[in-house]
């Protein structure tokens, strides 16, 4: 009978399966798949004390006592057991049961989750760095998996080794481990793409060229490999895949994260009942993958700390562990077995709490969200005294592609590599302002011309702790001095300061703006590295950050200078204009822009928000010529406008509450979930467009103003697009907490010349704690191409609202 269902059923989406399989009751959806997500409301830390060692990974609200996780039919009955009141949280469910059934009925592909690599792909991948850069990356085989151990298949574990090997050390390293629970997707892809990114960047990124020059990345992409295969097929995976515990059924395995030897099985922190998620295993390190970390890390960090639980580490430790791990978005550092307070705490908690800056991630010690024992950060940080965190990615189980792009990607991608900038005394660096937004100006100068390097010191970058950190906040101080090396690093013999002049006369705050001069006469033609350090008046020194400057003989450049306008009424624009890694911008009000570049050809780029870009190919001048080049930009025409005034019609079908009432960004009316007030609890409505005909369209960009004043990583609102009517829908972007307006601007090519597309602002809301919301204002869907063009070459006019120019700000 269910073998005739599945069959029945492959003609449906794999989301509307799951909400039928989930609002039957469950019995269909266990007959799937057993695992649930659910939402489950408790009264008191004793019962959350009481289930913390059947927990993986968890969200918990403890102002509103909520607890949200994957469940099976035992965490379910043990919850409720324990008092809690139990109930399934529908959309999250969809992603698990669509899993579910595309493994049971034979998919191909894990729908839905294009963009994360199998791991043949992400080994692939560890091979096209090594091919394309020899000197930059490496594969080491650290050892077997539990199938490859036992003759059974399997994979052996890779760490790819990124440092530019002709640069000597000592180096400090960063370890990342991704994807130890094996249906954690976006931990391995986001190392793979980090390493993939800092590699690619070397020689172009002035930063990436300095951190694999003089440090180490040791990236353990694929930590349980065996199990990511089961996962891949559509199970929700978490183990490893050792048979002999559970009797090898799809709960088999050792919970690897509570498998390494440090405290194991001491807190209560885990299982020793096989078949439960948070199985320990029979003994400490007892798994090849346990093992074969062990060992690897043991042998690139050198001990740093003494047995004793109260011992400190040596504060000059170099180097950093990372494992990285879905979902919840945390920063987490030791201890995660008990509430005493790790002795480098003062330390973790700063590192903790600047990166946590960069992914807007709530930074805590781990045993804030429940006690765990045998854990991959307790053992690195217990045993070798290296500060070691946990990052605990994104929003969801399974995490969707757009989100993790479009946010997560980027947004950790700025932690990870704020934390490499910090390696080389992570203990002491973070105490101190970091350096950032540094610029050349000119970025191109002829050989004895002056430079200017400007730079942002910053000591107030720092995300608010919760309860579970013990002892006072890292303070902030004012900065006290900025200084710029050129050539030679900070940290190297020979390294001499030259002192930065504070942007406004003074350095007497905690944020700065810093400049120096720099003289290129003597400069040999090329690019020469620029280190920027800044110290506040504690006396602590912050991690470096570096900008190239490139200098070449006056007779080998060119210029090219002019004016980019609006096609039609030649209003100027504000624009980039970019040649490869050379980017300008245009003169506020006049459009007119100069950008040097070495004699050659080249492909500049000129692009203006709400303008089709346009491409010159093949510019090509002689040494010490100027070249004229004025261009005008086709504006993007209008599909979808809504100023969101209550005397205009707007083109969105709001579902109960959205309302338009008074409190825009522009003094008129706004979007809010709620007619009056607060919004409601457990809301899932919908803002809706038409079907759009976008057949012929380029460029589509989707720009609104928003405030998005919710309860964060609880209450979401969503933009998501459709490129068939409706019947399926992709999310391209996410807020959850953002108390003040800000524009944002989308670009969506996926909608390019489709036929059938819509698009949707979708407000969620759970049980708990409610706010004003998500406010939309000025709503504007625009694209180019000639179907979008009226016969003067100008966008389209809409028949519905003619103030196109004031929402193409």
């Amino acid at each position: 009978m269910l073998q005739a269902l599945a069959l029945r059923l492959t003609q449906w989406s794999c989301s509307g399966l799951a909400i039928l399989f989930v609002l039957s009751g469950g019995t269909a959806a266990q007959a799937l798949n057993d695992d649930v997500v659910v939402r489950a409301w408790f009264d008191d830390e004793a019962s959350l004390r009481a289930v913390g060692h059947l927990l993986g990974h968890a969200q918990i609200d403890r102002d509103k006592g909520l607890l949200r996780t994957e469940a099976n039919a035992e965490l379910r009955n043990a919850l409720k057991a324990a008092g809690f009141r139990v109930e399934t949280d529908v959309e999250a469910t969809q992603s698990i049961q669509r899993l579910a059934f595309a493994e049971r009925v034979g998919m191909k592909s894990i729908p839905g989750f294009a963009c994360y690599r199998t791991v043949e792909e992400t080994v692939a991948s560890m091979q096209s760095m090594v091919a394309a850069a020899p000197n930059l990356a490496e594969i080491i085989d650290i050892g077997p998996s539990w199938q490859a151990q036992n003759g059974s298949g399997g994979y052996p574990l890779k760490v790819l080794r990124a440092t530019n090997r002709n640069v000597s050390g000592p180096k400090p390293k960063l370890f990342i481990m991704s994807s130890v629970h094996a249906r954690e997707y976006t931990p391995a892809e986001f190392s793979t793409r980090f390493v993939e990114q800092l590699i690619a960047g070397y020689g172009v990124d002035a930063d990436a060229t300095w951190l694999l020059d003089h440090h180490e990345v040791h990236a353990l992409l694929q930590a349980n490999p065996d199990g990511r295969k089961r996962a891949e097929t559509g199970l929700s995976w978490r183990k490893n895949t050792n048979s002999n515990f559970c009797g090898g059924g799809n709960n088999a395995g050792i919970d690897l994260n509570r498998n390494f030897p440090f405290e194991w099985g001491n807190w209560g922190g885990s299982s020793g009942v096989a078949c439960e998620n948070t199985f320990r295993g029979p003994s400490p390190a007892s798994e090849p993958e346990t093992q074969a970390i062990i060992a690897y890390v043991r042998s690139i960090f050198e001990d740093r700390r003494e047995a004793p639980l109260s011992a400190a580490a040596d504060l000059d430790t170099p180097g950093v562990f990372f494992d990285t791990h879905s979902f919840s978005g945390l920063v987490l550092w030791p201890w995660g077995f008990n509430t005493s307070t790790a002795p480098n705490a003062s330390g973790l908690q700063a590192f903790g709490r600047r990166m946590a800056w960069f992914n807007t991630y709530t930074p805590q010690a781990a045993v804030g969200l429940y006690p765990t024992d045998g854990t991959t950060d307790d053992f690195a940080y217990g045993e070798l005294g290296v500060p070691a965190f946990t990052f605990e990615l994104g929003t969801a189980f399974f995490q969707d592609c757009a989100s993790f792009e479009n946010t997560i990607y980027p947004q950790n991608k700025a932690a990870m590599l704020y934390a490499l900038r910090a390696a080389r005394a992570p203990y002491r660096l973070p105490a101190g302002p970091d350096a950032h937004a540094l610029r050349a100006v000119p970025d191109l100068a002829a050989i004895g011309e002056s430079v200017q390097i400007n730079a942002t010191l910053n000591d107030v970058r720092q995300r608010e702790g919760t309860f579970a950190e013990s002892g006072p906040q890292p303070p902030t101080q004012a900065i006290a001095t900025g200084s710029a090396y050129l050539g030679i690093a900070p940290w190297q013999d020979g390294a001499t300061g030259l002192p930065m002049q504070p942007g406004d006369g003074a350095f007497n705050s905690g944020v700065e703006q810093a400049s120096r001069s720099i003289d290129t006469s003597g400069f040999a033609a090329g690019r020469h590295m620029v280190w920027v350090q800044g110290r506040d008046t504690a006396g602590n020194d912050g991690p470096p950050a570096a900008v190239f400057v490139t200098v070449m003989a006056a007779q080998d450049l060119l210029n090219v200078q002019g004016r980019v306008r609006q096609f039609g009424t030649q209003t100027p624009l504000a624009a980039n204009v970019r040649a490869s890694t050379y980017l300008s911008t245009t003169e506020p009000g006049s459009g007119a822009y100069s950008r040097r570049l070495p004699v050659g050809s080249h492909d500049i780029e000129y692009s203006s928000p709400g303008h089709e870009s346009v491409l010159l190919a093949g510019v090509t001048g002689q040494g010490g010529q100027t070249l004229t080049r004025d261009v005008d930009l086709y504006r993007l025409c209008g599909l979808v406008q809504d100023p969101v005034e209550l005397a205009i019609a707007s083109p969105f079908t709001a579902q109960t509450p959205w309302t338009r009432r008074a409190g825009g960004v522009d003094g008129g009316a706004v979007w809010l979930p709620s007619a009056t007030g607060n919004y409601a609890s457990n809301l899932n409505i919908s803002l809706t467009s038409a079907t759009l005909d976008m057949s012929g369209t380029t460029f589509p960009e989707l720009s609104f103003d928003q405030r998005c004043t919710t309860e964060a990583t609880f209450d979401f609102g969503r933009v998501e697009v459709s490129t068939n009517g409706g019947t399926n829908w992709s999310e391209v972007f996410r807020c959850d907490g953002e108390a003040s307006w800000r524009r944002v601007q989308l670009a969506l090519p996926q909608l390019a010349g489709v036929a059938n597309a819509r698009i949707r602002f979708r407000f969620s809301s759970d049980g708990g704690v409610a706010a004003s919301g998500w406010a939309l204002d000025n709503i504007a869907l625009l694209a180019g191409g000639q179907t979008c063009r009226d016969s003067q070459g100008g966008p389209r006019p809409l028949p519905f609202y003619d103030g196109f120019e004031n929402l193409s700000r």
